[in-house]
């Protein structure tokens, strides 16, 4: 497949590290993905990716709208 017709795949990811419970959280959206975490951090990070979100949205764009760059 030639770099031109490659699907773009765009994806927000969180990772929290401060879980002491061993218990695995795991969060998926459209969009993103939350991984692990306190149950605090965890909630923390999924809110933020959903302000981040929302922000995008009301600005009439989209994820895939972005680069690396």
């Amino acid at each position: 497949m030639r770099a031109g017709n490659q699907k773009k795949i765009v994806r927000l990811m969180g990772v929290g590290f401060d879980a002491q419970d061993d218990h695995v959280r795991v969060t998926t959206g459209k969009n993103y993905d939350v991984f692990m975490g306190s149950e605090e951090s965890h909630e923390y990070i999924a809110g933020l990716i959903k302000k981040i979100e929302d922000k995008i949205k009301s600005k009439g764009m989209s994820l895939t709208d972005f680069s690396p760059e």
